[in-house]
C-alpha cells in the first residue's frame, strides 16, 4: 500500500491459505472503506479492510454455477457499492452485494 507521493505504507497477506492468497490479479477499493482483491489461482474474492489490511471475508470458490468462479481476472466496486467479477474462464460477469451475495450474472 502506497500513500500519495509513492511513500510505502504496508504490506499485507502472504501466499496461501485461507485467509491469504494465491494470485491476486485485480484490485479495487470500495467505498465501504475495503480493499476487493480477485484472487485467481483460488478462485475467490478476497476482501480486507483498508485501514490496516485485516481479513475481512472471502466469497467464491471454483466452479461454475452462481457464485463460483473459473479464474477470475478483475473485480470493482459500483457507485451503488456492487462488486463485478470478470470470471474469465466462465466467459461471465458476475456481480454481488459487498457481503458477497450474489445478483446476477451476464455472459455465459
Amino acid at each position: 500500500v502506497v500513500r500519495d507521493g509513492a511513500a510505502f505504507l504496508r504490506t499485507f497477506g502472504s501466499q496461501g491459505g485461507d485467509r491469504n492468497f494465491n494470485e491476486p490479479i485485480s484490485v479495487c477499493v470500495a467505498g465501504d472503506n475495503h480493499i476487493v482483491f480477485a484472487d485467481r489461482k483460488s478462485h475467490r474474492i478476497v476482501v480486507v479492510a483498508r485501514t490496516d489490511g485485516s481479513f475481512v471475508r472471502t466469497f467464491g470458490s471454483r466452479g461454475a454455477a452462481h457464485g463460483q468462479f473459473k479464474r477470475p481476472g478483475g473485480v470493482c466496486v459500483n457507485a451503488a457499492g456492487l462488486i463485478i467479477v470478470a470470471d474469465s474462464e466462465n466467459h461471465r460477469v458476475q456481480m454481488f452485494t459487498c457481503d458477497g451475495t450474489f445478483v446476477r450474472a451476464f455472459g455465459s
